[in-house]
């Protein structure tokens, strides 16, 4: 599992500002996670609620939604999690990671632009 920080950008795919942040890059991660509040300043829309596990094993549910992720010049539209009331962070996961083409060099701790792929 690869974890180490990056500048990411977000922003709501429909149109406006880019909001520029430290995103932590967790491999073992499957989505990503903005804090609710950035998410909703960027009128990024909530649309459907997600259940998950976390690392201690408690069980949660969250709100989702569609933002454009910006990450070293490449840019597409991820599903997002709304974070919990009162965490900051932000973290990148392996599904934004796969759609964006990037790999992780964990021991560079960097992300390095891919163009394969498994089939």
């Amino acid at each position: 599992m690869g974890t180490f920080a990056t500048t990411v950008r977000v922003g709501n795919p429909d149109g406006g500002d880019m909001l520029e942040v430290e995103a932590l890059v967790d491999t073992g991660a499957s989505h990503s996670m903005f804090p609710a509040s950035r998410l909703d300043g960027l009128r990024i829309g909530r649309r459907s609620q997600i259940d998950g596990t976390l690392a201690d094993g408690s069980e949660v549910s969250y709100w989702t939604g569609w933002a454009l992720i910006g990450i070293d010049g490449e840019e597409g539209v991820c599903r997002v999690i709304f974070g919990p009331e009162g965490d900051e962070n932000s973290v990148i996961g392996a599904t934004t990671l796969q759609m964006l083409l990037f790999k992780v060099d964990p021991v560079r701790e960097v992300l390095e632009p891919t163009t394969r792929v498994r089939l």
